[in-house]
Parts: structure tokens; sequence; C-alpha cells
């Protein structure tokens, strides 16, 4: 019945029929017309994913790693970030560039930053714009020992990160 019906065309013929002799080809071309077909919108999918996520994800600003208990001050103007020294305050401990630093230390950790970025930027100006990512319920002393150990060290521009209301 399956031989000479409309099942035939339907059916989904096994590997053998496709090497027999007499057809060599048999019912396969039809299937790889259609796992082309398949491939290519695949390959779209993919290519349309990867834009999608370059476009996201692209490296012209800082990404902040906000920990699970810390929660940023709220502001109602902002500007996008830029690529600067980040100094994040995160249960009390201060990091500068992920690296544990402590109040007093952090004005010659930001001198060392300085005189890094002289050496790779001969003829450029320094800029002095720091970020400070600390959480909305810390105390002022800790926030007001970072701003000056930041001005001492030549950084005047300081930067907080904040979330939008």
């Amino acid at each position: 019945m399956i031989a000479d019906g409309v099942l035939k065309t339907s059916v989904l013929t096994g590997t053998l029929e496709g090497h027999s002799i007499i057809t060599p080809k048999g019912a396969k071309h039809k299937r790889s017309i259609a796992a082309d077909l398949l491939l290519t919108a695949l390959i779209d999918a993919f290519s349309i994913l990867v834009i999608f996520l370059l476009m996201n994800f692209s490296s012209t600003g800082e990404i902040l790693m906000i920990g699970k208990n810390q929660e940023l001050p709220k502001a109602h103007l902002a500007a996008v970030l830029e690529r600067n020294p980040v100094i994040k305050v995160d249960d009390g401990k201060i990091y500068l560039e992920d690296k544990l630093v402590t109040a007093n230390s952090i004005t010659a950790e930001l001198l060392e930053l300085r005189k890094k970025f002289q050496e790779t930027n001969p003829k450029g100006e320094f800029p002095g714009i720091a970020t400070i990512q600390a959480d909305r319920r810390v105390k002022y002393e800790l926030l007001n020992q970072i701003i000056l150990g930041m001005n001492q060290a030549g950084y005047s521009d300081i930067k907080f990160a904040v979330v939008l209301k």
C-alpha cells in the first residue's frame, strides 16, 4: 500500500534506500534540501543572537559587579559610566580595582594608578576621574576618608555609581 500511495512521499526513508544501486540518490535529495533550509535558519538565528549580545555587552563602559546585599543610592539624573578606576566599598572593606586597600593606604594606591597612567600616556593629561561604588547605607565617615584620599592623590572629579529612579 505504501509503495504506490501518497504516503510514500511523506514517509521518511531509511539509510539503505539512499544507497540503492538503481537510484543511488533515492529520496535523499529532497531531505538534503530541507536540512539545508533548517541549517540556514539556525545560522541566521545564531547570527542575530551574537549581534544582540555584542551590542548589549559592549566594552565601552565599566561593568560594576554589585554584591547581593549591596543597594546603590537612587538618583533622578545620571550619566553613563566611563572606564575609570573604581573604588568599591563592601561590608566596611575598601577595594580599589578589586584590590583590598585600607582608608590609610588608598592615597598611595591611587598615586600608583596615576603613575601607571602617566607612563602609558606620556602626552595625555591625567583626567583625575574615579568612581565610588558603595551601598547607600555606608557611613559618611568612611566615604569622607576615601574622598579625602582621592583629593590628595589628584583625583578631583569623583563620580558615584547610582541607580536611576
